[in-house]
């Protein structure tokens, strides 16, 4: 990599970059636990043009930490160049319900190949938190 320094701290997502949202490559949610330590995970991710979407079961860590700490980072890596990527910062501006079963398939077909989430069950309960960015930094990839 050329330049380890950071090329843009810009809270927008370069068009040159937002394959790395709409592809196969998975993000790492970075939240905040209670005890001010750090939750890393990785997930599936999407975007609606300005901000980040990650749909998320309500009953796991992730969710509360986003809940009542909304600020967050997530990170992605092109699966095919390594040194290609995006580091967001941002907030957690809401989260809704509506959606969340239809989101989940369209990331089934996109991430898995399948027409239908394989892992719904009964009572599972998920929202779809959309996250704005506050700062991206990227590289292209370029030596």
């Amino acid at each position: 990599m050329a330049n380890a320094t950071p090329k843009h701290e810009d809270p927008h997502i370069p068009a040159a970059l937002i394959d790395l949202l709409e592809g196969e490559a998975l993000g790492h949610l970075a939240t905040v636990r209670a005890n001010g330590t750090p939750h890393v995970t990785p997930l599936w991710i999407d975007h609606d043009g300005d901000a980040v979407l990650v749909n998320v079961r309500l009953d796991r860590v992730k969710a509360a930490n986003m809940r009542e700490r909304p600020d967050v980072a997530i990170s992605i890596v092109d699966p095919r160049n390594p040194y290609r990527y995006l580091a967001i910062t941002g907030r957690v501006v809401s989260s809704s319900v509506d959606g969340w079963r239809e989101h989940m398939n369209k990331l089934a077909l996109r991430y898995m190949k399948v027409d239908r989430y394989p892992w719904f069950f009964e009572g599972e309960e998920r929202a779809i938190f959309r996250i704005v960015p506050t700062n991206v930094y990227y590289e292209m990839g370029d030596t």
